[in-house]
């Protein structure tokens, strides 16, 4: 498996790291850039730097180990490893675009590649981080999860299916699309659990963002299906998209489950940062919550009326507040 980063990020991650922990006191690593990098400036001319210093970002970025925490995280995955013949990582400036996919999803350039490697009967593989995520303790937590859902898109029983349409209108296909993310995570990361590794998040938020999604599954039923869930060992794409699309399939699901086994926690709507926006799609940080007290009735009704499905509870960017209310007021 051959795995390539782009230059750019890798000069991002070292120049912030070595800069973040010379301000928290070691300076050890930001005076080993600068030992390393100031003789590029006094032996080299200004056309001759470029390389140099391409030649410095990659020896520091594998010297200080972050060239292996991507190693060690395929290193879980065997079977999919075996399957994959390049991968690309590049970096992105906000947490909203960082992503693993199959690299055919990607740009032009990228689909190219990726071709040449299929015609070996191989695939390849596209990461998006943002620098920092390189030295977060979280990042192995991130890549386990994330490796686990490109573990399912390859797995023929997963039966995964990119081009699948949902939805008869754009709240309808919001609704299914959050929820078939949240099943696929849940089940995700009940695995890892069950592996004895850790997830990406705990059983309790889980559940909690699964209680989000399906606040009509009535309180004492809800666990039993999340537990049922949560014990599953193998679903398939389309199972997770009939369960997306329809309560009663999921419903379906309900195990009998001891009181206390799940904890009590509150039905409140959990808009995460970075979710899309329900009536714009585009991912936001900043929501507006309470709709029914912070909007007119009339333009509740208007947004309604263009997104069928939607709901107060679903929350809204703070833009589409200020930009539904002056439509509703026919202003624009």
């Amino acid at each position: 498996m051959e795995t390539r980063f782009q230059p750019a990020l890798l000069q991002e991650v070292i120049d912030s790291f070595s800069e973040k922990t010379e301000r928290e006191g070691d300076p050890t690593y930001y005076n080993e850039f600068h030992e390393m990098a100031d003789p590029i400036y006094e032996k080299f001319s200004l056309d001759e730097r470029e390389p140099e210093f391409k030649k410095l970002y990659q020896q520091l970025f594998g010297k200080w180990g972050f060239a292996d925490i991507l190693e060690e995280s395929f290193n879980e995955f065997p079977v999919l490893k075996a399957k994959i013949g390049i991968v690309l990582v590049r970096g992105v400036l906000k947490e909203d675009q960082e992503g693993v996919d199959i690299l055919r999803k990607w740009g032009s350039v990228e689909e190219k590649l990726a071709k040449q490697f299929e015609e070996k009967g191989l695939r390849g593989v596209g990461i998006k981080l943002i620098p920092r995520r390189f030295y977060d303790p979280a990042i192995n937590r991130y890549l386990r999860h994330e490796l686990t859902h490109i573990s399912d898109m390859l797995d023929e029983t997963f039966g995964y299916d990119a081009d699948t349409k949902v939805g008869f209108n754009p709240g309808e296909e919001h609704l299914i699309l959050n929820r078939y993310r949240v099943l696929w995570s849940l089940h995700v990361d009940s695995r890892i659990t069950r592996s004895g590794k850790e997830p990406m998040f705990s059983k309790e938020y889980r559940f909690r963002e699964f209680r989000t999604w399906y606040r009509k599954i009535l309180p004492g039923q809800v666990e039993a299906v999340f537990e049922g869930l949560w014990q599953t060992e193998h679903l398939t794409h389309a199972e997770l998209l009939e369960m997306a699309s329809d309560t009663i399939r999921v419903m379906d699901r309900a195990i009998d489950v001891e009181e206390g086994d799940i904890p009590d926690l509150p039905t409140k709507p959990l808009l995460m940062p970075g979710f899309p926006c329900p009536l714009c799609r585009f991912p936001t940080y900043s929501w507006v919550e309470d709709l029914e007290e912070k909007m007119e009735s009339f333009v509740l009704e208007y947004i309604q009326e263009n997104h069928p499905g939607w709901e107060t509870e679903y929350g809204a960017c703070d833009r589409c507040f200020e930009v539904y209310k002056l439509r509703a007021a026919g202003v624009v």
